[in-house]
């Protein structure tokens, strides 16, 4: 499919957006009141943006608080001997099963995976059976697991696009720290194990299968009454068991390139002083998904094209160097948007069924 780029959206379509993004929360009449614009004109164009596959609503687990120990970023370089088209037909159905992998980008040679694990034996459990697979087909040139045990990590990011837009919109100070807007700054991830009961993981899993429709359909359909509904879900969200996001096509915007950086960490430089760097890293860099631990972080960051990409790559690089806080230079992985096979993009259903079974 050919990308749209930026420029076709309008600026009250890019303002719309970009408040469905950063506002995920709010409702409509919060919205159009805030923006000052018409009902209609809001309405119609927040239908077109929907009807054309500009975003989409999701409601995204918070896996450390359902008793879920581990994140782990795996990236892989494929044999180039074999084509793409070709392992997926031996593995996609293998890699669908898996439950805890819940995003999978491929493309040329190249891979990203990003899992959570109930424990580091879980983990293990599912990468074995899926190095074995690729091994035994020759696919395998190298891979490279990335673990980030919730309890000892921060998330500044979590495929939160508000950042992003704001980028190439412009419609607020660049630099930003969206910590202070009604997003929180380090999702910090302390481990909890949610106690719910069979109608409140009914619930839950309602929300996550079903994120589009309303509250009143949802509660139909699991047989409760929309007021127990509703109070359920507020719980969630209070309680920070669940988050509302707006899901942007990053083809559809006119992106070509999605990065994922892997830096480590200068050891004699003080923890705080690394967190703080990489929290200012990410107001110019504006990754859509960022993690970090003591010894190192992962960054997956989309840009518009190459020249984009080299910018902000530079700026970080020479950011890092000034307040000398990398070891050695940082790895990353350049995959082009238009030619990406999607396996699994933020698919949470299967791991949140698997998950809930042992609340």
């Amino acid at each position: 499919m050919k990308s749209t780029t930026v420029s076709e959206l309008s600026k009250n379509e890019q303002k719309v957006l970009y408040y469905l993004v950063r506002y995920p929360k709010l409702s409509d009449r919060d919205i159009y009141t805030q923006i000052d614009m018409k009902q209609s004109t809001y309405s119609t164009i927040k239908k077109k943006l929907r009807r054309e596959g500009y975003f989409y609503t999701a409601y995204v687990p918070v896996f450390q608080h359902l008793g879920c120990e581990l994140l782990v970023v795996w990236y892989v370089t494929l044999n180039r001997k074999t084509k793409t088209e070709d392992r997926l037909a031996l593995t996609r159905d293998h890699l669908l099963n898996a439950a805890e992998v819940f995003t999978i980008v491929s493309e040329s040679n190249q891979a990203v995976l990003i899992s959570v694990s109930k424990n580091i034996a879980d983990h293990v459990k599912v990468s074995d059976r899926v190095v074995q697979l690729y091994e035994e087909n020759d696919f395998l040139e190298e891979i490279h697991y990335v673990l980030f045990p919730f309890e000892v990590s921060s998330i500044f990011s979590f495929f939160d696009f508000a950042p992003l837009l704001n980028r190439i919109f412009k419609l607020e100070p660049a630099g930003l720290r969206f910590g202070e807007f009604g997003f929180p700054d380090t999702m910090k991830c302390d481990i909890k194990k949610a106690v719910m009961t069979d109608l409140e993981k009914k619930v839950f899993m309602a929300l996550v299968r079903y994120p589009e429709l309303s509250d009143s359909m949802l509660s139909e359909k699991i047989g409760c009454s929309r007021q127990v509904f509703t109070r359920m879900k507020t719980r969630f969200m209070d309680e920070k068991l669940l988050i509302k996001r707006s899901i942007v096509s990053l083809e559809r915007l006119g992106f070509n390139i999605l990065a994922m950086t892997h830096s480590k960490f200068n050891p004699l430089e003080p923890l705080p002083v690394r967190l703080k760097c990489v929290r200012n890293i990410s107001t110019f860099r504006t990754p859509i998904f960022n993690i970090a631990r003591d010894p190192e972080s992962i960054m997956v960051t989309a840009f518009r094209d190459f020249e984009e990409f080299k910018m902000l790559h530079n700026e970080f690089v020479s950011f890092c160097s000034k307040n000398e806080i990398l070891r050695g230079e940082p790895q990353t992985i350049l995959l082009s948007i238009p030619r990406i096979f999607e396996v699994k993009w933020l698919v949470f259903e299967p791991l949140v069924e698997r998950v809930l079974k042992d609340l």
